[in-house]
């Protein structure tokens, strides 16, 4: 079956509908799901986040951003929230 160049270009030109559109996605979806679902997959993830996290330096990271977050977290609630801080039962 021969295509002329005329048929080629307007099957390539051709619109993609909402339906074709939502079910590549859902395609696609159920795909990246059984990938990620896959003990391999899980392993890896795994193995990284470990060794990321035993570093010094992601270590040191963490700690600032958990500085920077109990500060600004303080000043606001003894700036504007008074009334929060007096609730809390020691």
């Amino acid at each position: 079956m021969k295509i002329t160049k005329k048929k080629l270009r307007e099957l390539i030109i051709e619109e993609l509908t909402a339906a074709d559109k939502a079910e590549v996605k859902s395609l696609a979806a159920k795909e990246v799901e059984k990938t990620m679902k896959s003990r391999e997959i899980k392993d890896m993830i795994e193995k990284e986040v470990k060794k990321s996290l035993e570093s010094t330096a992601t270590k040191e990271e963490i700690g600032d951003i958990t500085k920077k977050v109990l500060k600004k977290l303080y000043k606001d609630l003894s700036l504007q929230h008074p009334y929060i801080i007096d609730r809390i039962k020691v």
